[in-house]
């Protein structure tokens, strides 16, 4: 069935190109035209009259899993919350995965920030960590486009939280076989492999993620260069940094997606834009561990393309790509001393655009043939009027709140701030119970016991 998104105030096909007083067609999953149309039997019409139509948000790196951390980390820093936060709730989420087979933990948290993200406009994340079948079926469920970034680690890790290196790499296979396309006749899922950090994974298994993504024509997704404390590991023990290392093993190229990227130098940068991987920015999960601020005005002017995201609720609470956007821009105009430094487009630009590149989607923009992953804003809002520049304003002014329909491959998955495929009290019930679960055995965890 079509979709005709009628009488638009604004359309944002790009952050370079916006149009007025128009209609979106959509045409199965696709964007069938821009324009003005006349409604046909048989069509869903959406009015969009003070309303701005954009291109899907896409969350370039998340971790679903800390959606039932939230709030718990204030003052510690990454490898302390590692220990204090992260280190109890994986004894939890892996005995019950791992021994009991019970996936429902994977299921809940899934759903839950899943919805906070359609809610904002979101329409595609990459999801790293805890990887389950179970984190997939809710993107099926709730009608989600998602990558499933599975992820590798053989060392650094405590023994009891991870498993032997050729079961990592089995399962690993196992989820890029089961969800990688699916469904098939309209693919919203993808997988990608995903080394969590240069110091938790060896030699032999980086050179595996190199053969498995040649040999699958997977993407590849690292966290890099994100603390001092990555650094001194990764230049203790390979006399280099975590970029030049991964480098060595051949896995920086225009498959990467390499996350933070806060602590690189000259040369770093310039393998990144030789090599045209992708980086992706995450200005409060930066701030709030105290990590640093990535040099993103320097990556664009070198031309490196440069993603947003919120990464995980542990380190940023929310899942707000519009509250990110305002902070990736100002985060950048205070530390360079520059109001100029980075633009409103800029950063639209990496939320939509360039994180459908990250995430290898066919979407981004508003044009004929793209995938249809549109959000409709309203902006008759106290905070938006009046509106001058409809850029600006997305950037600055808006809130997740202030969307009233996510269309997501060319399904109506939120109307009137509703979610239509799944009843969302039942979610956010189920929110609770597992999210309260979590927390109250990871507070009986012995590694909970050792944190304090």
């Amino acid at each position: 069935m079509a979709v005709l998104i009628k009488g638009a105030r604004y359309v944002v096909r790009a952050a370079d190109r916006v149009e007025s007083n128009c209609d979106v067609l959509i045409d199965g999953n696709r964007i069938a035209g821009i324009g003005r149309y006349e409604p046909q039997p048989g069509w869903d019409i959406i009015g969009a009259t003070n309303c701005a139509v954009i291109p899907g948000l896409v969350n370039a790196h998340t971790h679903l899993y800390q959606n039932f951390l939230k709030g718990l980390n204030d003052g510690v820093s990454l490898v302390d919350w590692i220990a204090e936060v992260l280190f109890p709730a994986a004894d939890v989420i892996h005995s019950d995965h791992w021994q009991a087979h019970d996936e429902r933990l994977g299921y809940a948290w899934s759903l839950a920030g899943t919805l906070e993200m359609i809610k904002g406009g979101t329409t595609c994340c990459t999801n790293m960590d805890m990887t389950m079948d179970s984190v997939f079926g809710a993107w099926l469920d709730i009608g989600f486009r998602g990558v499933g970034a599975v992820t590798l680690s053989d060392q650094w890790i405590p023994e009891k939280l991870r498993r032997a290196p050729e079961v990592t790499q089995r399962e690993a296979l196992g989820y890029v076989q089961r969800w990688h396309g699916v469904p098939v006749d309209r693919p919203r899922i993808s997988t990608a492999l995903a080394p969590s950090t240069p110091y938790l994974a060896s030699d032999e298994l980086l050179a595996w993620t190199r053969e498995q993504r040649d040999r699958l024509g997977l993407a590849v997704q690292i966290h890099v260069a994100e603390t001092r404390y990555e650094m001194e590991c990764v230049g203790r023990d390979q006399g280099t940094t975590p970029l030049r290392y991964l480098d060595r093993l051949g896995l920086v190229d225009s498959r990467l997606t390499a996350v933070h990227c806060v602590h690189v130098d000259e040369k770093d940068l310039d393998l990144l834009r030789d090599r045209g991987a992708t980086v992706v920015y995450n200005p409060k999960s930066n701030m709030k561990l105290g990590s640093g601020t990535a040099p993103v005005i320097e990556m664009l002017r070198r031309g490196i393309p440069v993603a947003l995201s919120n990464d995980g609720s542990a380190s940023n609470d929310v899942l707000d790509m519009f509250e990110e956007m305002r902070c990736a821009a100002l985060l950048q105009k205070v530390v360079s001393e520059d109001p100029r430094a980075l633009s409103a487009r800029d950063v639209f630009t990496m939320a939509t655009e360039n994180g459908a590149r990250a995430c290898g989607i066919d979407a981004g923009t508003i044009d004929p043939g793209r995938l249809a992953d549109v959000a409709v804003v309203n902006l008759r809002k106290p905070h938006l009027v009046p509106v001058h520049d409809i850029v600006n304003s997305l950037v600055y002014c808006t809130k997740a709140e202030d969307v009233e329909v996510t269309i997501i491959d060319g399904q109506v998955v939120m109307r009137d701030r509703k979610l239509c495929t799944m009843d969302e009290e039942e979610i956010l019930d189920l929110a609770q119970e597992w999210g309260s679960y979590l927390r109250e055995r990871s507070l009986k965890s012995e590694f909970h016991q050792k944190g304090h």
